[in-house]
């Protein structure tokens, strides 16, 4: 052990050491996609990055499994520590009330070892942190904000918000790189799902809950489908599951709707294949990856003005932006769009142009201009 330390040390290059907690590979969310680009990109710019896996080592946990998982990932986070000299530690986390507790339990331990921790959230909702109640809550913001040097979000609203709640702290916009995934099969070749010939396919990936607006989705669909023959695709899953496939009986749009749960690799390739457009009408986001995705196939966007979406897409060029919670908006934007091919290849094309500047050697150096102004290098 002892000599494989002392080689592991003599490796390391002149660059910035950086150890960095990420989830692990086994549990879904597109953090698992798009770190190991960052990763090798950082390595590209001589930084010497190691990894240790923190949070949730399943899908579905028990009290237990949680308590003792977490208990013995901070014993080995805090021996790696204890062993190497890094310069930053990034926590790749989100912000609420799962994350916030295990966060703070592994930074009051760990602070003392490191002497740079900066957070990366993938989902933050700082909003609530400026609104009356949520005392405990705001109080373990605070104190998680106190053990770290510093935070990363994924938009500038995000940013204005923790600046306004925590001003003592820096907080900085980053993007997730992306890389698309090199098809494993055949996408010509439809063997997965049957929709209508003369139907246009609307496509949404995301997580099944009501925040992600798949609710008002579902309720587009009947004033878009009196104009415009359309068969939504819905691919996640969720704790909403039974509730979305409820409403879609109540509709009768059984024929209209496709519910093909969590897809991955060249299944979830097929699905952006087969669509014609991808619809998020999600109430809170930082810059979800599933957009990446859609630009990368040439897909025109409908989604909220929110967050990450305003610092990244300009309205009819890379999308069309609708207001939180209105399907009738909803519909209106869907038909305009079924209804001008000659705008839809226009955004298929500048957003095939746009996804280029989420390159991991693009993103990376943004990434480690970062972690230089917290570090103070």
């Amino acid at each position: 052990m002892e000599k494989s330390v002392r080689e592991s040390k003599a490796n390391w290059s002149l660059g910035m050491k950086i150890l960095m907690l990420i989830p692990y590979p086994n549990t879904k969310g597109p953090i698992n996609k798009h770190t190991p680009h960052l990763i090798e990109g950082l390595r590209s710019l001589d930084c010497h990055v190691e990894t240790e896996c923190w949070g949730k080592h399943e899908d579905q946990e028990r009290i237990m499994q949680k308590v003792f998982g977490r208990a013995g990932d901070i014993i080995r986070i805090k021996d790696r520590l204890k062993t190497f000299n890094y310069d930053i530690m990034v926590i790749k986390t989100a912000h609420d009330w799962n994350t916030l507790l295990r966060d703070v339990a592994l930074l009051t331990i760990i602070s003392k070892y490191c002497s740079k921790i900066v957070l990366q959230f993938h989902g933050s909702e700082p909003g609530k942190l400026h609104r009356k109640g949520n005392i405990v809550f705001r109080f373990s913001s605070k104190l998680l904000m106190e053990l770290c040097n510093g935070a990363m979000v994924l938009s500038t609203e995000e940013q204005r918000e923790w600046e306004r709640f925590f001003p003592r702290r820096k907080f900085f916009v980053v993007s997730n790189p992306f890389v698309p995934e090199s098809p494993g099969g055949n996408l010509s070749y439809q063997p997965m799902w049957n929709f209508p010939r003369d139907a246009k396919v609307l496509l949404f990936v995301g997580r099944l809950i009501r925040e992600k607006g798949i609710f008002d989705l579902i309720e587009a669909l009947t004033f878009v489908k009196s104009s415009v023959p359309v068969h939504l695709l819905v691919v996640g899953d969720g704790k909403e599951t039974h509730l979305i496939k409820k409403r879609v009986s109540e509709l009768r749009f059984e024929n209209q709707v496709t519910l093909t749960g969590y897809l991955q690799g060249n299944a979830l390739q097929k699905a952006y294949h087969y669509s014609d457009l991808l619809v998020l009408p999600t109430y809170s986001e930082g810059f979800p990856t599933v957009i990446a995705e859609a630009m990368n196939a040439g897909l025109p966007i409908v989604t909220t003005r929110i967050r990450g979406a305003i610092d990244h897409l300009q309205e009819g060029i890379n999308t069309l932006f609708v207001p939180l919670r209105d399907p009738v908006a909803l519909a209106e934007a869907l038909t305009k769009l079924l209804n001008n091919p000659a705008l839809c290849e226009e955004m298929a094309q500048a957003n095939r142009e746009k996804v280029k500047g989420f390159a991991p050697e693009i993103v990376a150096r943004q990434y480690l201009d970062v972690l230089i102004k917290i570090t103070g290098g």
